[in-house]
This record gives structure tokens, sequence and C-alpha cells, in this order.
């Protein structure tokens, strides 16, 4: 059995940074969630006050992936290379 050499995706610039916004905007909304969580074990009554912070970020985060997944369709950057 032969040893299959592992593979990487290339990605332009663009791609790179396209990515890496999407990224951050999930980790924005992670961290809305956890802020929310947070103050619900707090017993924090105003809670529901990040609610149109979490709606705001998931529209960003949606835009980001979007972004991203339209620009690889259509630079085709992302192939995979052995």
């Amino acid at each position: 059995m032969t040893q299959r050499e592992p593979f990487s995706i290339v990605y332009c610039d663009l791609a790179r940074r396209l990515l890496d916004a999407f990224g951050e905007a999930v980790q924005e909304l992670v961290q809305l969630h956890e802020h929310q969580f947070l103050a619900i074990i707090d017993g924090d009554a105003d809670c529901s006050r990040f609610d149109a912070l979490i709606h705001m970020s998931n529209e960003r985060k949606y835009k980001a992936k979007y972004s991203y997944l339209q620009h690889l369709e259509t630079h085709g950057c992302s192939k995979k290379w052995h």
C-alpha cells in the first residue's frame, strides 16, 4: 500500500481575506451567544438585549460566507494540489 501525499488547497489573496473575514464573523457571533448565555445564567432580566446584536452579527456572517463561496465559484482558486 502506498502512502498518498497530503494535498493542500491553494487560495488567492482575496480568497484568504474573505475566508478570514468569515472566520472573524463566526467568532463575533459565538462571543455574542456566549455573552447572552452568561447573562441568562446570571439571571439578567435584560438578556434579550443581545437578540438584535446576534441578528445583525448573523447577517454579517452570512454575507461573509456567501462572499467567500461566490468568490471561490467564480474565481476557481480553491483547487486541490498534491
